[in-house]
C-alpha cells in the first residue's frame, strides 16, 4: 500500500482531489491509521484509474457514484455497457444542443448583417419555431410548400439555396450586397451607382438559381412581404420595395440594350 501523497504524485493529481473523491464516496482509502494517514492498495488504485477514465469521457462525480453503486446490484460488465450507452446518448443530445446554439448564433449574425439591426423578440419567435424543426448537417433547411407550382428540378434548386445560419460562402456575398442596398435607400434607384449594384445583385442571384431566371422571379415574389410581416428575416417592405424599383429600371435598361443590339445586327 502507498500513502496518499505518494499516490497523488504517482497519478499526477492533488491530495485535495483524493480527499474530495473520498468525501463524495467514490474512492475510500484501504486503510486509515490512528494518525489520520491514508493508505491505498492495488484495488483502490484501480478504482482511482476507473474514476479518472470516466471523468475523461465526460462523467460527473455524481454519475460515477451511481455507476459504482449499481455494480453491486448487476454484473460489472453489464452495468458499464448500460452506463456508457447512456453517456453516449447524453453526448449526442449535447452535440445537438451545441449544434443548434451554433446555428442560432450564426443566424443572428446574418440577420444583423441583412437587417442592419437586431429585434430580440423577433429572433426569439424564430428560434422557438426552429426548435420544433430538425437540424440537418448543422442547419435547419428551408421548408417549401409541396403545392408550389414548380418542377421537380426547380424545387431541387430551391433546396440547394444557401440558408440563413449556414457557413455557405454564397450567403456572405448576398448579405454583402444587401448591406449595400440598405446604405443606398436614399438614392435614386435609376442612378448609375444604384444600377451597378442592381447588376451585381442580378448576376449573383441568378447564379444561386443556377441560371433559372423564371424560378428566381418566382422565388422573389414568394418571399416578397406584402405587409410589415417578414417572411425572410431582414427582408422588410422598405428594402424589398426599393429592390423592386432598382430592378424595374434595370430590366428596362436591359430590354433597351437588347433592342439596340438587335437593330445593330
Amino acid at each position: 500500500m502507498i500513502k496518499i501523497g505518494q499516490l497523488a504524485k504517482k497519478i499526477g493529481i492533488s491530495k485535495k482531489t483524493l480527499y474530495h473523491f473520498e468525501n463524495v464516496g467514490i474512492l475510500k482509502p484501504s486503510l486509515i491509521k490512528d494518525n489520520g494517514y491514508r493508505y491505498y492498495d492495488e484495488q483502490a488504485i484501480s478504482q482511482l484509474q476507473r474514476i479518472l477514465l470516466l471523468k475523461s469521457i465526460g462523467y460527473t462525480l455524481e454519475q460515477i457514484k451511481i455507476l459504482f453503486d449499481s455494480e453491486s446490484e448487476t454484473g460489472e460488465n453489464q452495468t458499464w455497457i448500460h452506463s456508457l450507452s447512456e453517456q453516449v446518448k447524453l453526448i449526442e443530445a449535447e452535440k445537438e444542443r451545441l449544434s443548434r446554439l451554433q446555428y442560432y448564433l450564426n443566424a443572428t449574425i446574418h440577420v444583423i448583417k441583412l437587417n442592419g439591426h437586431l429585434e430580440p423578440q423577433e429572433m426569439l419567435d424564430v428560434i422557438q419555431d426552429l426548435n420544433r424543426r430538425t437540424l440537418v448537417n448543422g442547419i435547419i433547411p428551408a421548408r417549401f410548400d409541396e403545392a408550389l407550382e414548380i418542377t421537380k428540378e426547380q424545387k431541387e434548386i430551391l433546396e440547394r439555396l444557401p440558408v440563413i445560419g449556414s457557413d455557405d460562402p454564397r450567403l456572405e456575398e448576398i448579405l454583402s450586397i444587401f448591406n449595400e442596398v440598405r446604405d443606398i435607400l436614399h438614392m435614386d434607384p435609376k442612378s448609375n451607382d444604384v444600377q451597378q449594384i442592381a447588376h451585381t445583385l442580378y448576376i449573383k442571384t441568378l447564379e444561386l438559381f443556377e441560371g433559372d431566371e423564371e424560378l428566381m422571379n418566382f422565388y422573389w415574389e414568394l418571399i416578397n412581404p406584402s405587409s410589415d410581416k417578414e417572411l425572410v428575416l431582414g427582408m422588410n417592405t422598405e428594402v424589398t420595395a426599393y429592390i423592386d424599383k432598382m430592378f424595374y429600371h434595370y430590366e428596362n435598361n436591359k430590354a433597351k440594350n437588347e433592342e439596340r443590339k438587335e437593330k445593330n445586327e
